[in-house]
């Protein structure tokens, strides 16, 4: 089954047979020894599903919520219970049941080299995100019976072929896993299943339900049923795993919607393969970004060859028609100096005739009157006293045809025992022109 960004595919369910070669002693199947169109065919996240011969289960409650003490209590715990070192194991712990005060786990540990198997899964091209177990994949799946009698405490006997499984279950909560390396139909089996039923029951110190309930892909022959009931002295509920979702379903399930099931993925794989990814994404990164560019790049030099050529061709039209522009300009300053020289309503003699008639009554008279249409005109003269200047200035002030006065100056002279006022003013014009 793969997963995509929607979710889960819809399972397929075509088999390929493999050679009994394929698998190593432990159950793994490395990436070499998968049929060539499956190999192939692998990309993206791997979830991988050791088989319980090569793993220890053991379910226990510790005083704490802490995960990192929890998982500490764990692989204490496993290590009074393995046959091997606990520095070559990797333990992991699966949160079955948690309250303020306790928690409730299904400790799991496997075996480093069995683990380091799995290594050609973790590539460039492939993540390995999770290696679970395929027992606890089945028991997500399987569900409660319906009756609550029967699911406060029931006793699953699991054959899928592959392997055989002997689990209890209270409530939903896995109590114990113990895998059986029994087959069902050898002429045996029942003897052995007889033997693991006691040692389960009295190693665990539980009682076993007079109920087994027995999944499997194929119904057993009614002989061989019968003879397993008189064996175990209980009686077996038959059921169907091929009516289930595949396990596959139920192993990503596990790996999508609960974060503290079982993972025996080493740590440093784990760093190793979000390097990768987040060197993938950055590199995804900065391509977008790179292409980006290019494409605002592309965009700025179509847009600047439409521009320089929309210039050119406006350029060339300039060109064209610039002689007659040249010679409307010069017709035009033509125009404006002839209307200058035409217009006579601020000319020097209109000036001076409109002075004249500002000229207050009484003794004052001009010495001197210089007139520029740019500069405007300054203007200088006598009177016999101050009061009578100070009253030209007010009417000049108030002519329309001077739009400022400055410069006034106003002295009082005495000349052969004679005094005089001496005044002299410039005025700007309400319109300017060239200097007459």
């Amino acid at each position: 089954m793969k997963i995509t960004g929607e979710g889960p595919e819809a399972p397929t369910h075509d088999q390929e047979l493999l050679p009994d070669s394929s698998l190593s002693t432990e159950g793994i199947l490395t990436l070499e020894n998968l049929p060539d169109r499956l190999r192939h065919s692998l990309a993206g996240d791997i979830i991988y599903a050791l088989p319980s011969r090569s793993m220890c289960f053991e379910t226990a409650s510790f005083p704490t919520t802490d995960a990192e003490e929890l998982l500490h209590m764990s692989q204490f715990q496993l290590d009074k219970k393995i046959p091997f070192p606990i520095d070559r194991m990797t333990c992991d712990c699966e949160l079955l049941q948690q309250n303020d005060q306790e928690s409730t786990v299904l400790m799991g540990s496997a075996q480093q080299a069995i683990i380091e198997q799995l290594s050609c899964y973790s590539s460039k091209q492939l993540n390995l995100t999770t290696v679970d177990s395929r027992i606890c994949g089945w028991l997500l799946l399987i569900p409660l019976p319906e009756n609550p009698t029967h699911a406060a405490q029931e006793c699953l006997l699991i054959d899928d072929g592959f392997e055989t499984h002997l689990v209890l279950r209270k409530n939903g909560l896995v109590q114990w896993i113990r895998p059986l390396y029994i087959t069902l139909t050898d002429p045996d089996a029942a003897q052995e299943m007889a033997y693991e039923l006691t040692y389960s029951q009295q190693s665990h110190e539980t009682e076993i339900p007079e109920t087994l309930h027995l999944w499997t892909h194929q119904p057993l022959a009614r002989d061989v049923q019968e003879k397993l009931e008189d064996q175990l002295q209980r009686k077996l509920s038959t059921h169907d795993l091929s009516s289930l979702s595949p396990l596959s379903t139920g192993l990503i399930k596990r790996s999508l919607e609960n974060e503290h099931t079982l993972n025996f993925l080493p740590t440093h794989w784990r760093e190793k393969q979000q390097q990768r990814v987040i060197y993938r994404t950055l590199k995804k990164s900065m391509g977008l970004i790179a292409a980006v560019w290019a494409l605002l790049f592309a965009i700025f030099i179509l847009l600047y060859v439409v521009r320089s050529s929309q210039l050119n061709q406006i350029a060339a039209e300039a060109d064209s028609i610039a002689p007659a522009a040249q010679k409307a300009r010069e017709n035009s300053e033509k125009l404006d100096a002839l209307k200058l020289y035409t217009d006579r309503s601020l000319s020097s003699l209109e000036c001076l005739r409109e002075l004249t008639l500002l000229l207050p009554a009484g003794d004052i008279e001009f010495t001197s009157y210089n007139y520029s249409k740019t500069k405007g005109i300054s203007l200088r003269g006598t009177a016999i006293n101050d009061d009578i200047v100070y009253e030209f200035f007010k009417k000049m002030a108030a002519s329309d045809l001077f739009s400022e006065l400055k410069n006034q100056s106003v002295n009082n002279r005495t000349s052969k025992g004679i005094q005089r006022t001496v005044f002299s003013v410039s005025l700007n014009l309400n319109a300017n022109g060239e200097s007459t």
